[in-house]
């Protein structure tokens, strides 16, 4: 005769199984179900098989919490592979089989398509944005000083290189203005020549023309012929004194022993005038 369990071992097997039921019956259908899983905004693929009718997939609508599309199709000798796609904008499970269809107005009966979305975020999240201080973003992970720090380098860039080729650049060559050579700067020569008693011919005539170019304004002498231009100039005080002692010098016929200072002395009215203005005359 078969003995019954005692009752108390009834209770506990009855309390057990209902504590089965209710935590696994609570879970979310995954496992075998689930053809793909992924996190809410994040597309998830699976390869679906086929053989029958070519599959599309209905329009959606505008609350639809799954996004579905048909990213490759693929034919074989047994069937056809859709490549399926999908992007859920609500965390849980969600059934894809019921966009798809034949055509317009011919929805495709299939078996369910289960596939999981994940979020990303708590349950208790109120939905904010947390600010990670001390970055610019999450994705750029450096200080924002840096940021700063490149801006001012870019600024102060090109007044560097400005100062550097200012720097590398050659000063421009100091211009030196020499004064105008005047009438007593070209006579000198003939003068020395005179009191060395070197003077020729056509060096005299050199100097008795510079002495008529100097003096013709002076002493009126535009309407003279050269001689009595430079008789005119013998009787002048300070025209003469310079072609008198010339000629004095010339008729010693010997190396005279004057000095620096009475060589100046005699050219010092002839030193206000450029020879230019002279030969313009």
């Amino acid at each position: 005769m078969i003995q019954k369990p005692p009752l108390y071992m009834s209770w506990i097997i009855a309390v057990f199984c209902a504590l089965f039921c209710i935590v696994f019956g609570s879970l979310p259908i995954l496992g075998n179900d689930a053809l793909s899983e992924s996190s809410v905004g994040i597309e998830g693929q699976f390869d679906y098989p086929w053989q029958g009718e070519p599959l599309e997939i209905t329009p959606l609508s505008e609350n639809s919490a799954v996004i579905v599309r048909i990213a490759n199709i693929t034919e074989d000798g047994e069937g056809t592979t859709y490549d399926i796609r999908w992007l859920a904008l609500l965390p849980g499970d969600h059934d894809l089989s019921i966009f798809f269809r034949h055509g317009e107005n011919r929805p495709a009966k299939l078996e369910p398509m289960r596939v999981f979305a994940d979020s990303l975020l708590g349950s208790d999240h109120e939905g904010s944005l947390t600010r990670i201080p001390g970055t610019l973003s999450p994705i750029i992970d450096f200080p924002a000083w840096v940021l700063w720090a490149v801006v001012v380098f870019w600024l102060l860039l090109p007044l560097a290189v400005i100062g550097i080729l200012r720097w590398l650049k050659p000063p421009p060559p100091v211009l030196i203005v020499e004064p105008p050579l005047s009438i007593a700067d070209k006579l000198r020569p003939y003068v020395d020549a005179a009191l060395s008693g070197d003077l020729d011919t056509e060096g005299k005539a050199a100097l008795e023309r510079l002495l008529l170019a100097f003096w013709r304004d002076d002493l009126q002498l535009g309407s003279f012929r050269h001689a009595e231009a430079l008789q005119a100039m013998r009787k002048h005080e300070v025209a003469g004194e310079l072609i008198l002692t010339v000629e004095r010098w010339l008729h010693s016929g010997k190396e005279t022993n004057a000095d620096t200072d009475q060589v100046d002395q005699l050219l010092q009215p002839y030193k206000s005038m450029p020879i230019d203005e002279a030969a313009t005359e």
